[in-house]
């Protein structure tokens, strides 16, 4: 894990507050691509088996991904998607 991948950062310098959602989106997907998670939004990262060993590892980096989107995004927003299961779902659901 590199010193920046904690929980709690920033992915962009302006959160996201519904009308900008095309360029801070842009900045995320720039900043999650650097962090080599890109994956976990676009879906080519999937959760594996239930019963598979990388489970933990992968619900990990879910999480953290998950955790940075949140901190990225205002807080009106984010907490209409405190429930969500994954960063996929998230990151569709901002998307609409």
């Amino acid at each position: 894990m590199q010193n920046s991948d904690y929980s709690g950062m920033l992915l962009v310098s302006v959160p996201l507050f519904g009308d900008n959602y095309l360029t801070c989106s842009r900045s995320m997907l720039i900043s999650l691509r650097a962090k080599d998670k890109l994956g976990f939004v676009n879906g080519k990262c999937e959760m594996p088996d239930e019963d598979g060993t990388d489970l933990e590892k992968w619900l990990k980096a879910d999480s953290k991904v998950m955790s940075w989107i949140l901190n990225s995004i205002s807080k009106d927003i984010a907490e209409s998607f405190l429930y969500v299961s994954s960063i996929k779902e998230l990151w569709d659901e901002l998307a609409q």
